[in-house]
């Protein structure tokens, strides 16, 4: 029996045409600003994407672009100046940042209330304590599919393959918000297989073309992919072995149409919910 396939781009449709009503109402129309350095293919693909959905709902967007020998002085400048021009709602650094850019000390610079991406220490001491002012967008879209799929967290085990900073870690907090019982693995921990056969749900996010097989999921098990990676061919596939493993799971997300539509949802929805801030 093949599992039921979550719709990310029915679901960021749906919400995009709430999110446009709210905006058309507003007397100015929010503002999002992007740092953009280097020459990253996948950033530039990723940049056009938020900018139509900005575009589509509305929301003023501005990319300032710089080059890959651009100084992380020149970058704190810019945010600086960003932090201080009150047309601007959100700000957004584009990342990867060209190598030897510490992305950790420029999202610092970032007014808390212009993080629209939740990663600025406050925003994420926020969700540590359970106030969730600002949910980083992917595990934000994550929890818009679990809404829509009408999926209750509260007890359910759910394993996260992902460590870091702007996926598996807040994913993790925001789950266990939610009364989740959560475990949190990665490429590196021992007997994965052991892990992630337990879950419920299991939420990847890799960055590894087929890394998740069939035998890694339990039956009726829940499977959110997050990864995005270019085969040698060219073709854009998730973590998981799409075909092999939504034969064995209750519900799965592809790659594409699935959790990056949520997850640029939540970006607007966050630049949105920062300009209601700052306007009181």
């Amino acid at each position: 029996m093949s599992g039921e396939v979550i719709d990310g781009r029915k679901i960021a449709d749906e919400k995009e045409a709430v999110l446009k009503k709210k905006i058309d109402e507003m007397e100015r129309v929010p503002r999002l600003d992007t740092i953009f350095a280097g020459e990253n293919e996948g950033s530039k693909v990723y940049l056009g994407v938020k900018n139509r959905g900005c575009e589509r709902v509305g929301i003023e967007t501005e990319t300032h672009r710089f080059s890959s020998d651009v100084s992380l002085a020149e970058l704190k400048e810019k945010v600086e100046s960003l932090n201080g021009n009150n047309a601007v709602d959100g700000i957004l650094i584009q990342m990867p940042l060209p190598e030897g850019l510490d992305a950790r000390e420029l999202i610092e610079v970032i007014d808390p209330v212009k993080d629209v991406e939740g990663l600025h220490p406050e925003n994420f001491g926020r969700l540590m304590t359970g106030e969730e002012r600002v949910v980083p967008c992917t595990p934000k879209g994550i929890l818009t599919m679990f809404g829509y799929e009408d999926i209750d967290l509260k007890g359910k085990d759910v394993c996260v393959i992902s460590h870091n900073v702007t996926v598996g870690k807040p994913m993790a907090v925001t789950l266990l918000n939610r009364n989740a019982t959560v475990e949190v693995v990665h490429e590196f921990t021992d007997d994965l297989i052991s892990h992630t056969k337990k879950a419920e749900i299991l939420i990847t996010a890799v960055g590894k073309a087929y890394f998740v097989t069939q035998d890694m999921i339990s039956e009726d098990c829940i499977l959110i992919d997050v990864g995005m990676n270019r085969t040698e061919e060219g073709d854009l596939v998730g973590d998981a072995v799409y075909e092999e493993c939504k034969e064995k799971a209750k519900k799965i997300t592809p790659v594409p149409g699935g959790v990056g539509p949520t997850t640029v949802l939540s970006l607007l929805e966050n630049t949105y919910k920062a300009a209601v801030r700052r306007r009181g």
